[in-house]
């Protein structure tokens, strides 16, 4: 036997000898609570395991980025430096034309001054050497007749060319250098890339069910799993093997569903004001919580047992649409309706879920179509939203989610129905994966649930298409 006093296994004499008065119970008890427990223990290794493989993940993401950031970062300074020697090239070509204009200029006036000099200098000789022959001739008519020649003409003079007074010069700027890093530029701080984990998605089994849409999906057990549809006002139990088989139908008309921590369901009604409680033990279906006036809409149990609803003023009166948070006796905890700004959070809060940070986070239907991602602190703060990847939409089809769950490393995966695609966002809303499924099989994806391999399990809506019957999906998540 075990001795639970002990801790230690026991045979028949030393029961007798040392342990007669013991918490004594059957190996095979004490061996099965010991399995389960070294079940969570190995979960919890699986999930440490996990988000070792996604810091590996964003490691090798920020790697990447990062050199993508330093060469680009190298490349702009390259190209800053040539475009300054070009700009400097261009204006030292413009002043060296400008300098050579100039030269060609003054030389121009300093030939001509050269060339009038000259012309000068043989003018003057030549008068001058027709005088002194004149004076050596001792003859009076040429005397007189040159004295009247020469003395009634001006004497050529050589400064009636004159220099230029002014030319232009180069004048540096002066200064330090350090005049150059206001044209250059500098280095300055900057927030570095994001390292953030590449998710793959993988269809690793496909299921036809015998309905149209499977509006939502709850993962009960590797063989057990609860899905419903609100076309056909019916609660449907499914038994997983290599097909589906429905084990039961129970007639009830639910909106959304989310497991306690003692396995028994929470029901929001469709268009009712009520609350039920599926017990698993008994397969009864009774009254939780009423919100009258208001109308449940989506619902979610977090780990730490708290029941987070979301609520709408009934009819044509939208004017309340809030989320509401009650303990499991059933008396409400917080309400959130408006932000700090006084503006209304949600239009219709259709889904919810939380995550490892105790986040609250919503699927808020705005219209038919569209829709996005509200995350809430508990103080009520909007932490972030998301409204879908800009570049995701096909042709003229928005951002239009279904449903939100969350995994057990705090990522966040949302549906995205006619771009029959899943979204998953980092738990700070950055998106880490834009996956389109179709080419896998997945088309108009509307409800999630995660089991306790990790998987992701996707229901889906037909398409409207005629004779054909929804189908659910295994996927596999991969870093």
């Amino acid at each position: 036997m075990f001795c639970r006093t002990c801790d230690q296994l026991v045979c028949p004499e030393c029961i007798t000898a040392s342990h007669k008065k013991h918490d004594l119970d059957s190996i095979d008890t004490v061996c099965n609570e010991k399995r389960e427990k070294l079940k969570e223990i190995e979960s919890k290794f699986s999930e440490k395991f996990t988000l070792c493989e996604i810091e590996d993940s964003k490691v090798k993401d920020f790697k990447t980025k990062y050199e993508q950031f330093s060469a680009e970062s190298a490349q702009k300074i390259n190209q800053q430096e040539q475009l300054i020697k070009d700009e400097v090239n261009k204006y030292a070509k413009d002043f060296r034309e400008q300098q050579e204009s100039e030269k060609q200029r003054i030389t121009k006036s300093i030939t001509e001054k050269e060339k009038h000099t000259e012309e000068v200098k043989k003018t003057l000789l030549k008068k001058q050497s027709n005088i002194k022959e004149v004076l050596e001739s001792n003859q009076a008519a040429q005397v007189f007749s040159a004295f009247q020649e020469f003395s009634e003409k001006e004497i050529p003079d050589s400064s009636i060319k004159t220099f230029p007074e002014e030319t232009k010069d180069f004048i540096p700027t002066k200064g330090s250098l350090m005049t150059v890093k206001n044209l250059f530029g500098s280095l300055q701080k900057t927030k570095l890339p994001k390292g953030l984990p590449q998710v793959q998605l993988d269809v690793i089994k496909s299921y036809t069910t015998d309905v149209k849409m499977v509006e939502r999906i709850l993962i009960q057990d590797d063989k057990t799993a609860w899905i419903s549809n609100d076309l056909m006002p019916t609660l449907r139990k499914i038994q997983i093997d290599d097909t589906i088989t429905t084990v039961q139908n129970i007639p009830v008309n639910i909106y959304d569903m989310s497991v306690t921590e003692n396995n028994d369901i929470l029901l929001s009604l469709n268009n009712s004001t009520d609350v039920s409680l599926l017990t698993k033990k008994t397969g009864e279906i009774t009254h939780f919580l009423s919100v009258s006036p208001l109308v449940s809409g989506g619902i979610h149990v977090t780990k730490h047992n708290d029941i987070i609803l979301g609520v709408i003023k009934g009819g044509t009166d939208k004017s309340c649409r809030k989320v509401i948070i009650f303990g499991m006796n059933g008396k409400q905890k917080q309400s959130y309706e408006y932000d700090k700004h006084k503006n209304r959070l949600f239009t219709l809060p259709a889904r919810i879920t939380s995550n490892i940070n105790n986040d609250i986070l919503v699927i808020d239907r705005t219209s038919n179509t569209n829709g996005r991602v509200v995350v809430l602190d508990r103080e009520g703060e909007v932490k972030w939203t998301y409204q879908g990847h800009p570049q995701g939409s096909v042709g003229n089809d928005t951002f239009n989610p279904y449903d939100i769950v969350t995994t057990s490393v705090g990522l966040v995966i949302v549906t995205d129905f006619f771009n029959h695609a899943l979204h998953v966002l980092s738990g700070e809303g950055d998106l880490l994966t834009y996956k389109v499924m179709k080419d896998q099989g997945i088309t108009y994806p509307v409800s999630l649930d995660i089991d306790y391999k990790g998987q992701l399990w996707v229901g889906c809506h037909n398409g409207c298409i005629r004779n054909a019957y929804a189908e659910l999906h295994v996927v596999k998540m991969s870093f």
